[in-house]
């Protein structure tokens, strides 16, 4: 008994001091995410700015953040949304879309990995997700990005947070979200569709990003 005494005790006192460390110490970014790198108009696709309501930036809390609407042609329409935190540690974390979007009246169908190749040949591994409201459906591809690179889960984020600051590192991040509408009801043509576009642009999404 009383060893469990001690080690409850102990794992108290160590969860205490890691909750003081993730938030009074860090390091801010030398430089933000800039979003005019990634251009509305490329290739075939055409698109514009939507503005956020202030409800929904209230419950975001996001530094920087950039929502598009692209139209694709054939009726299908690419939505791009990334949001970027100059640091997780105040009430300012990236909310999950498994939660968000339960919470919107959108009810997910199905998620898994997808491996995402880049012109450069590299594999980015994202999370390929179908949602549907009633009788609308969507595929959505997503990830996080943090100085250490691409995470698809929301324990790899949380790791990645701790571990930067413990190490005194920025702790900020980034969520890329890629919604396309299945206008025919065609996921597949959807997704392919999906892939393309961010072939095409997640060179101009890096750049964009102090990562």
């Amino acid at each position: 008994m009383k060893s469990q005494y001690y080690l409850s005790l102990t794992i108290i006192l160590i969860g205490g001091i890691l909750g003081n460390i993730l938030r009074f110490t860090g390091r801010l970014p030398d430089r933000v995410a800039d979003f005019s790198q990634i251009p509305n108009e490329f290739a075939s696709y055409r698109g514009s700015e939507l503005k956020l309501d202030a409800a929904t930036m209230d419950v975001l809390r996001a530094d920087i953040s950039t929502y598009r609407d692209y139209d694709a042609g054939n009726h299908a329409r690419a939505a791009l949304f990334i949001a970027y935190f100059k640091s997780q540690k105040y009430g300012s974390q990236i909310h999950s879309p498994k939660h968000c979007l339960p919470g919107g009246g959108w009810r997910i169908d199905n998620i898994a990995p997808y491996n995402l190749k880049l012109p450069d040949g590299t594999i980015k591994e994202i999370n390929y997700v179908i949602i549907s409201n009633r009788d609308y459906k969507s595929i959505m591809l997503y990830w996080y990005e943090t100085r250490g690179g691409a995470i698809r889960n929301e324990y790899g984020l949380k790791f990645d947070l701790v571990k930067n600051a413990l190490l005194f590192r920025s702790t900020d991040a980034a969520i890329v979200r890629l919604t396309i509408n299945v206008p025919d009801g065609d996921v597949k043509k959807s997704l392919e569709l999906g892939k393309d576009f961010l072939q095409k642009f997640t060179p101009f999404i890096s750049k964009s990003l102090p990562f």
